[in-house]
């Protein structure tokens, strides 16, 4: 194992608030949006349909799998960023500055924040267009505003808060899965409605479905369990890491799995195939809309939307200001000291400040929808290439420590898997077509977008660690400094070459 630095936050995450993290992280909007497009791609198959859904729920068992037994090894806050600056250390410090740059300046929540205030809107029986689109954004603003407040006052605070409404969430999700078993088993004259789910018809392909249709499907159903990884941000602040993740990872992804499949199972029982076909807007909305009606319904669903999402971001805002404090901790970005300090309350406001900040900009000034999808291509894209690289790592670390105890253990399936996918998003949006409807053609393509940006990061790094000490003769030296607040941060002392002629990392 890695020795690794405790940080002052403490460790108090037990086994219970780190399944409900991941819950709350993960169950969002896309389980009530996706699965229409799911089984429109498949050809209305039930047998592709949840084929699909299994595949998508083993994507998420695997990356967390992956990322706990990286944990195991590197049992520190960072996640991503910690797991790559350990695996790939040479050339030293580039991966840190490549990744810590990309990470910190796309550390934005914009796209949950505008939905809350949409749902938010929806629940309270607010739907006229013009008022949804001068509140929803302020009412989004206030909702993130009051939860760095409350981040600010008690941490552990908002992760009993948290736990509580993560249980909630899976609550809501299990009745409303019961509305769909009430069809089953409930004769229709007492509940109204037919169930469409026929054994005759389960593997039945209905339209036409293409292996590019197929793939498309799975990539929504990834996008559903989207959010894995991110416990591993905090994983100096839980309880006994090892043990709690082994517990933890997989009866967390367990869970949701269970809740996808029996929401999943109420789409196909309640929703006419025919209908699920055509369906163009959230699925969620027609199920509810059968069971309460039209108005009643929406109410319904939107509450439980704004609910899911309010908690997703609560979670996100947590493990980012964690991430963002990490990444200064390592001294190479102006006024790290600054941004990496708990001073005055105990926690990483300044770090919470810069996903505030971004986020602020982007409902401020007037922007169509087409730019915030792009913003979030732009972030997702790079991330996926960062996973790729991080579950092969698990190997190199392997193979560099042979003797070493790995107390959790990733599957070679479990690696096999989340490389070859991270090399399929990787070369996908590379080769897509121009005249994909979904593109935005005033916009240059989003994958060239994030690898120029990763290029420039890569300068950079280039500049501080090789050209200017090469220019101006002098080398670079990492000292570990600690803040009044008890926060220990790394800075870089410039010594001329005949004095010092070499810097090393410290680990």
């Amino acid at each position: 194992m890695i020795s690794h630095d405790e940080t002052p936050h403490g460790r108090h995450l037990g086994v219970t608030d780190v399944i409900m993290m991941v819950v709350q992280r993960i169950i969002g909007s896309g389980i009530f949006a996706t699965p229409a497009m799911i089984y429109r791609d498949v050809g209305g198959s039930p047998f592709l349909f949840f084929l699909v859904w299994l595949i998508a729920g083993y994507s998420s068992y695997a990356g967390i799998m992956c990322f706990s037994e990286l944990g195991s090894i590197i049992p520190r806050s960072g996640g991503l960023k910690v797991f790559l600056s350990i695996i790939y250390n040479k050339p030293f410090m580039l991966i840190n500055v490549v990744f810590g740059i990309f990470i910190v300046i796309f550390g934005s929540i914009i796209a949950n924040v505008i939905i809350f205030g949409e749902y938010f809107l929806y629940a309270v029986g607010i739907d006229d267009g013009p008022v949804m689109e001068s509140y929803s954004k302020p009412i989004g603003f206030a909702f993130l505003f009051l939860t760095i407040l409350l981040l600010l006052c008690s941490t552990k605070f908002v992760i009993k808060v948290q736990t509580v409404t993560g249980f909630l969430k899976i609550i809501l999700l299990l009745c409303v899965s019961l509305m769909g078993l009430s069809v089953l088993i409930l004769p229709s004259s007492i509940t109204k409605i037919d169930n469409n789910l026929h054994l005759k018809d389960f593997f039945n392909v209905k339209t036409n479905v293409t292996i590019a249709s197929f793939t498309s499907a799975i990539l929504k159903g990834i996008f559903s369990f989207n959010g894995w990884h991110t416990t591993h941000n905090v994983l100096g602040e839980i309880k006994d890491p090892i043990n709690t993740m082994k517990i933890a990872a997989p009866l967390s992804i367990l869970l949701i799995n269970i809740c996808y499949l029996l929401i999943n199972l109420t789409y196909l029982i309640v929703i006419p195939s025919d209908e699920l076909l055509e369906i163009n807007e959230m699925v969620g909305l027609v199920l509810f809309e059968k069971f309460f009606g039209n108005s009643f319904g929406k109410i319904i669903l939107s509450s439980l939307i704004a609910f899911s999402v309010g908690g997703n971001i609560i979670t996100v805002l947590y493990h980012i200001s964690r991430m963002n404090q990490e990444i200064f901790r390592e001294g190479f970005m102006p006024f790290s000291k600054f941004f990496a300090s708990n001073y005055p309350f105990n926690s990483p406001l300044t770090s919470m400040l810069i996903p505030f900040f971004i986020t602020s900009i982007f409902l401020i000034i007037p922007s169509n929808s087409n730019i915030f999808n792009y913003a979030i291509n732009l972030e997702s894209y790079p991330t996926q290439i960062f996973f790729g690289l991080a579950c092969f790592g698990i190997l190199i670390l392997r193979k560099r420590n042979p003797e070493n105890d790995h107390h959790i253990k990733a599957s070679y399936l479990d690696i096999s898997f989340m490389v070859l996918f991270s090399i399929f998003m990787f070369l996908g949006p590379l080769i897509q077509s121009s005249k994909d409807s979904d593109s935005d053609s005033s916009l240059p393509n989003y994958a060239i977008t994030s690898l120029l940006i990763l290029f420039l990061c890569m300068l950079y790094w280039l500049f501080m660690f090789k050209l200017l000490p090469w220019f101006f003769n002098y080398s670079l030296k990492q000292e570990t400094i600690t803040l009044h607040d008890g926060m220990t941060v790394h800075q870089w002392e410039k010594s001329p070459n005949e004095t010092n002629s070499a810097y090393e990392p410290l680990v």
